[in-house]
C-alpha cells in the first residue's frame, strides 16, 4: 500500500531557511531568471582604478540596492592567518625529523621526455 502525502505537509517539515531557498529557486526557475545580468559594475567611475588595481578590494552586500558594492575605505593590509604554521610546528616537534620536508631539486636534462630512442 502506497502512502501519498500532500506537498504542503512535506514542506511544512522543512526548516525556514531551507523553505526560503527552495521557494527562491522555484521562482527563479519558473520565471526563467536563474542569472541576473548586471548593467553596470559594482563600483562607481571614481573607484574603478583603485578597485581594479587593489588585490584586497572586496565587494560587500548593499541592502539598499540589493546588489554588491565597493566602499571607498578598502583594507590596505591583509590579515595573516598563522593557524597552519602552528600545526606544522607541532607536527615537526612530534616527528623530530625533517625527512620528507623540503623541495625536490634536479636538472631539466635529468627529466625523461616521455619517448625513448632505443
Amino acid at each position: 500500500m502506497a502512502l501519498v502525502v500532500h506537498p504542503c505537509y512535506v514542506l511544512a517539515t522543512a526548516s525556514p531557511s531551507l523553505y526560503k531557498s527552495y521557494k527562491a529557486m522555484s521562482e527563479m526557475m519558473t520565471t526563467n531568471a536563474l542569472v541576473k545580468i548586471k548593467e553596470a559594475p559594482p563600483y562607481s567611475i571614481e573607484l574603478e582604478t583603485p578597485v581594479l588595481l587593489d588585490s584586497l578590494a572586496r565587494a560587500s552586500p548593499d541592502k539598499k540596492s540589493g546588489s554588491n558594492t565597493f566602499k571607498e575605505n578598502q583594507p590596505t593590509e591583509m590579515e595573516q592567518n598563522l593557524a597552519n604554521v602552528k600545526v606544522i610546528e607541532e607536527t615537526l616537534k612530534v616527528s623530530r625529523s625533517m625527512a620528507g620536508v623540503g623541495v625536490d631539486q634536479g636538472t631539466f636534462s635529468a627529466l625523461s621526455s616521455g619517448s625513448s630512442n632505443s
